[in-house]
């Protein structure tokens, strides 16, 4: 919603916040990046224009790629991503997976949905209980 808007200006406090006044003045939105504190905003203010700028056309190169990410609206929405590799095939003794390199893409496509929900279910258990709910 950001990323498609006209602009945003980011007013980031310092050690306990912003001037209540200030904020109903402008008519704020507040946008919390997670449940911890941080000295000052500017590093939550960075994270927010990096997720807003990364979704604007032409800057990651492929239009789709936002979609086929963590939350992107793809056929593992609700699911974090799964593992990802590169080259070469070998690493130090570690292998991609052989059903990676099967170019059987059904099969590609079950291990990576398995993968996205073994991942999630460890690593956020508020996801996954939303996931399995739908």
């Amino acid at each position: 919603e950001l990323a498609a808007g006209p602009g945003v200006t980011l007013l980031c406090g310092r050690y306990e916040g912003v001037d209540e006044r200030v904020l109903e003045a402008h008519d704020v939105l507040e946008v919390s990046l997670g449940d911890y504190v941080l000295s000052g905003g500017e590093t939550a203010a960075l994270v927010l224009m990096d997720a807003i700028v990364r979704l604007l056309p032409e800057v990651m190169g492929n239009e789709d790629s936002p979609g086929e990410e963590s939350f992107g609206e793809n056929e593992f929405e609700g699911l974090l991503e799964y593992p990802l590799f590169t080259r070469p095939a070998e690493w130090q003794g570690r292998k991609v997976p052989e059903v990676l390199t099967s170019g059987h893409h059904e099969k590609i496509r079950l291990w990576r949905k398995a993968q996205a929900e073994e991942i999630t279910k460890r690593r956020r258990p508020d996801l996954w209980a939303r996931y399995t709910k739908n």
